[in-house]
Parts: structure tokens; C-alpha cells; sequence
């Protein structure tokens, strides 16, 4: 919310901040449709269904560059966090990972610190966060949370390639300990009415996921 409330730099020290492009959207989502049938091989995707993917691919990637853009660390989760109870005010909160900050979304922000692809995020954790993000803002919880819902969708599909990624490629087998957490919360993301046409998609290609997480 304090980030938020300041207009966003031009540059980061030698770094330029720039938008998250719908390029970048697309490559990252693309590890879910590329990864996950490699690991999970009732995943049907065909070339009818590879086309199916890049529509609704694009469809919530068009929803996400039409929202208001926001200031991002673009990585916001706990690893990048540090408390440092030595300063005073905001300053206690050290931020890692500051070379990869964007022009991005206020739901991407909060869906990568309630949505911790490795950690449990109780409920009520998860809304004391966001009410205490809507407070600071002043921004509206409809509006914010088909956000949440689009950016977590899109966050969602990236991990879950990626852990998919990591034990078939490089034999990092621990991540897969974290794949039931990163797959409930795809699936929670993609309940959102915004989110139909690729809940649609995966329901089709992927039921296991909504069955295993209902």
C-alpha cells in the first residue's frame, strides 16, 4: 500500500522499469500447457487443444494489461521479504529481489504474498492482508478482486508449470511436495467468473485438478 501510494520511479539505480508486457505474460503461463503433461500424463493436450490454450491464454492476458498498472517487485513472496526491527517505520520491511521490479499489477503483488507457491497462507492471514491493502489505498474489494483472480490465475498457471518443470527436467524432485498447495490454488483462482473460459479449458484438459481440490 506505501508503494503503492507513490507515483513509480523511472528507473531502479541502472535498471529501467518497465512494463510487464503481455510477451512476458504469455512465455510464463506457456510452462503450464508446455510442463505440466510431462508430469501429470492424464493431462490431454492435443494440437485442437493447444489451440484452445492460446485463446484463453490471450484472453486473460488481454484482461491483465487493460487493469490499472502498479509498481511490482513482480516476485513478492516471503523469501524476498526481510524483517529488519533495528529501522523504523516501513523501512523494517527489506526487499529482495528489487532488479526484476515492473510496471505490473496490484493483483499480482498480493496474489504472489497470499498465494505463497511454498507456504501455508491461513484465510484469515490472506484477508487481514488484503483488507489492510484496500484500507491503504482507498481501492475498491469488487474491482480488486477480479484482479486478484485474473493475476492469481496467470501467477498460478506460471509455478505450476515451473514446478512441473524443475523435477522432469532438472531432477529437482522437492518440488513437487509443493504442487498439491500451487495446483489448489490455480483452482481457486480460476472459480472467478473472470476466469471461466480458461476454468473451462482446464476442466476439459485437466479435470484431476478440480477433482483433486474440490
Amino acid at each position: 500500500a506505501a508503494l503503492h501510494r507513490e507515483p513509480a520511479p523511472s528507473r531502479l539505480r541502472d535498471w529501467p522499469i518497465l512494463d510487464y508486457d503481455a510477451l512476458a505474460l504469455q512465455v510464463n503461463a506457456d510452462l503450464f500447457a508446455e510442463w505440466l503433461p510431462q508430469l501429470e500424463p492424464d493431462m490431454s493436450m492435443n494440437e485442437a487443444a493447444l489451440a484452445r490454450w492460446e485463446i484463453e491464454r490471450d484472453a486473460l492476458i488481454e484482461q491483465a494489461i487493460g487493469f490499472p498498472r502498479d509498481f511490482g517487485l513482480r516476485d513478492y513472496h516471503a523469501e524476498n521479504l526481510l524483517w529488519l526491527p533495528e529501522r523504523k517505520g516501513h523501512a523494517r520491511i527489506g526487499l529482495l529481489d528489487f532488479q526484476d521490479a515492473v510496471n505490473g499489477w496490484d493483483g499480482w503483488e498480493m496474489a504472489m504474498l497470499v498465494q505463497d507457491a511454498r507456504r501455508h497462507v491461513t484465510a484469515d492471514a490472506s484477508e487481514a492482508a488484503i483488507a489492510a491493502y484496500l484500507d491503504g489505498t482507498g481501492k475498491p474489494r469488487e474491482a480488486f478482486e477480479m484482479r486478484l483472480a485474473v493475476c492469481g490465475a496467470l501467477n498460478a498457471l506460471r509455478i505450476t508449470g515451473l514446478f512441473a518443470r524443475l523435477p522432469v527436467r532438472d531432477g529437482k524432485q522437492r518440488y513437487l511436495e509443493f504442487m498439491p498447495r500451487q495446483q489448489a490454488l490455480l483452482v481457486r483462482n480460476l472459480e472467478h467468473p473472470a476466469c471461466a473460459g480458461m476454468a473451462a479449458f482446464v476442466r476439459d484438459v485437466a479435470p484431476f485438478l478440480f477433482e483433486r481440490h474440490k
